[in-house]
């Protein structure tokens, strides 16, 4: 066991909730309990500190496009608070401040809203066809663009063509902490403390909603964050609310969502997309290319990076593949439900289900083996430019095929009457486009900060070792400080496969700039007193990596009950370089219990109204044991990526390779296909 593990199984951890400064107030928010419609009236608390309305805070959320979409996009920012309409259930349409939080929900039942209800747009293709939920917008697209890119003549050359279109529903991420904020101002400064991922990001979206400069925003993350899964990268609307009551009343403001809050809250929900594509090959089974549709519901609003989605799941079908063409039109669309957010993966699991399924069906149609087709295929180690630009580096694609084909021809002979897949996929870790870090001489030991917040992943100890050995020290004269903005100039934060692997050469860089400045080659006991106060902080800069796996899942089907059980699973994934074995092994694990939950479970669904069908933790699917694989087996491959680190982040590997593995291994069993996930019991019998 990890020694930063101790307090959080013993229960002596610090989360968000236990930490509660003097005279501290209580932020509640009254959402709407409709999909859409126009606010009549509203009727305020009597007995609060402090009410906020639309007249209030008159901000909107970040949206941030890029400015050649902007240019050609149809953008529809969230306001803080509902602007006279509201457009999901749960929406925040006003907040006060109570003494005491247990008089919420009283204080709650003061409050009168009439609505005028109007008709909700609920499913993402239905939306295209409708009219706009956004009055002064010409439609519910707000980004559609074309990508292409390679030798499109070779779609003639096609001597078979396979064609898939899946659903996939929205799923919500569930830490086991709900979000939370506690603010206060000192002078003219906020103080911040707040369960994220990602503390520049907080900073940065309070900096742009509040109007003030980011120097007097300070942000920190409590030594426990309780998971986020993509649902703490960024700011929320509470934030603001909770910096903007602070700021009138002169008092720390505490905010702790509730689990009915996260699921209907902004950001809380991923997946969501609609594919429809197509795969052109020669007889002999080479892979022309592909085209087609991706179409993905981001709710309400642009928010963040959601808009960004249907382009990223395009750019990632290509997948670990030598396609010559891609012609994918990405579309962003509105709906009357919760702007989406990024659940682990964020849109890496739905590209690796696009190809392949793709491949697989292609396969069947040429009568070829599965694992053949996809060596004859994949790209060669060295890398590759996909046709739509995305740049593969250097890494192990055949190694992990090769691992993954044993287990596979092994569990053939085994499981000789159950569903049986095997994918490859490549997992985008998104390094840049950097990382920034600090390492500073004081009181005999040498610290290292960066403001990436961890979640879950013991970067401490995979720091402290990294350190060790660029220093030449023992681990025990090194501390590690995470999670705030003012320890370091600059930081990105904990998302997208990336903090162990930038994070780790970031403490790289700044071992060997600080050696540098030194003049030594490393450091000894007396150099922690002779060089007291010594430091240096770099910004260390890097591109986007690729982490090639190769899955293989084993499904039992019960086909009179429709219920599927995941008796055996193997993962070989290229890891880069082994940082932190525990680490790595918890994360993979993590994930493709994630994966094969969406295929088995996971579901948020809403009825004709918009309303939420999900109305406790339990009732979106979230898995227990009962639906766990039953063995998962492990194998890494060491491909050592460019970075100092020498790593490939896996945080979202097992989540992407679970999502098709199961659910291909699942149609083996069923001896049928399907268009969706998850796939239901009622849909089997």
């Amino acid at each position: 066991m990890l020694q930063e593990h101790l307090p959080i199984i013993t229960g002596k951890s610090t989360y968000i909730d236990d930490i509660n400064p003097k005279n501290v107030a209580y932020l509640h928010v009254v959402r709407s309990p409709i999909a859409r419609g126009i606010i009549k009236s509203i009727s305020k608390p009597q007995h609060a500190l402090l009410t906020l309305t639309w007249d209030d805070v008159k901000t909107y959320m970040p949206a941030r496009l890029f400015p050649d979409l902007a240019r050609t996009s149809q953008v529809a920012r969230m306001p803080v608070l509902a602007d006279g309409r509201v457009n999901f259930v749960g929406q925040p349409v006003l907040a006060f401040v109570v003494e005491d939080r247990y008089e919420t929900e009283d204080v709650a039942e003061e409050v009168s809203i009439d609505y005028e209800e109007l008709k909700p747009v609920v499913d993402v293709e239905e939306s295209l066809k409708e009219e706009p939920i956004h009055p002064g917008l010409k439609s519910n697209i707000s980004i559609d663009q074309l990508l292409e890119g390679g030798d499109l003549s070779l779609k003639n050359r096609a001597d078979v063509v396979v064609r898939r279109k899946i659903k996939q529903h929205r799923i919500v991420s569930n830490p086991m902490e709900p979000k939370g904020i506690i603010c206060w101002w000192d002078n003219d400064v906020l103080n911040v403390y707040v369960s994220t991922q990602a503390p520049f990001g907080v900073r940065n979206d309070l900096r742009e909603v509040l109007g003030i400069p980011p120097e007097k925003i300070r942000v920190y993350s409590p030594p426990n964050v309780g998971g986020g899964f993509g649902n703490k990268s960024g700011g929320y609307p509470e934030y603001v609310l909770a910096a903007i009551a602070s700021l009138k009343l002169g008092r720390p403001i505490k905010w702790i969502e509730t689990r009915s809050e996260m699921l209907v809250n902004t950001q809380s929900l991923g997946r969501g997309e609609v594919s429809d594509m197509k795969l052109y090959a020669t007889k002999d089974g080479e892979i022309l290319g592909m085209e087609g549709t991706i179409i993905a519901n981001i709710g309400a609003y642009d928010y963040g990076l959601n808009f960004f989605t249907s382009l990223f799941v395009a750019r990632l079908s290509n997948g670990p593949y030598k396609l010559k063409f891609a012609s994918i039109r990405a579309m962003s669309v509105f709906t009357n439900t919760p702007p989406m957010g990024f659940y682990r993966g964020a849109g890496r699991p739905e590209a690796a289900l696009i190809h392949e399924t793709l491949v697989e069906d292609l396969a069947e149609e040429l009568g070829m083996d599965p694992v053949e087709i996809r060596r004859k295929n994949l790209i060669d180690d060295n890398g590759y430019l996909t046709p739509l630009g995305s740049r593969l580096d250097p890494a192990g694609y055949h190694e992990v095929l090769d691992k993954a084909e044993k287990y596979y021809r092994k569990a053939k002979e085994v499981y000789k009457d159950k569903g049986i897949s095997l994918v490859v996929f490549t997992e985008i870790v998104r390094t840049s486009p950097g990382e920034g870090a600090k390492v500073e001489i004081k009181n005999g030991k040498v610290y290292f900060s960066l403001g990436l917040g961890p979640h879950g992943q013991a970067y401490s100890s995979t720091f402290k070792k990294l350190a060790s050995q660029a220093l030449g020290i023992d681990e025990s004269m090194i501390e590690v400080v995470t999670g705030s903005t003012e320890t370091v100039k600059e930081g990105i934060g904990s998302f997208g496969s990336r903090a162990g692997t930038i994070g780790g050469s970031a403490v790289i860089a700044a071992s060997k700039e600080l050696l540098k400045k030194l003049g030594k080659d490393s450091l000894n006991g007396e150099d922690l007193i002779k060089y007291e106060g010594v430091s240096a902080e770099v910004f260390y800069k890097a591109d986007d990596i690729f982490a090639p796996g190769a899955h293989v899942a084993v499904v039992d089907l019960d086909k009179e009950t429709g219920f599927a059980k995941i008796i055996d699973y193997y993962a070989v994934d290229d890891v880069g370089k082994v940082l932190n074995k525990e680490e790595i092994e918890g994360q993979i694990i993590g994930g493709i219990l994630q994966g094969a939950s969406q295929v088995v479970i996971e579901a948020m669904r809403y009825d004709e109204r918009g309303i939420p069908l999900c109305a406790s933790i339990a009732d979106c699917g979230v898995p227990t044991s009962l639906e766990a694989p039953l063995n998962i087996s492990q194998e890494y491959v060491e491909y050592p990526s460019q970075l100092l680190s020498g790593s490939r982040g896996v945080g979202e590997a097992g989540t992407t390779g679970a999502l098709p593995a199961v659910f291909i291994a699942f149609e083996k069993a069923a001896k049928k296909k399907f268009n969706i996930t998850p796939i239901d019991p009622w849909i089997i019998v």
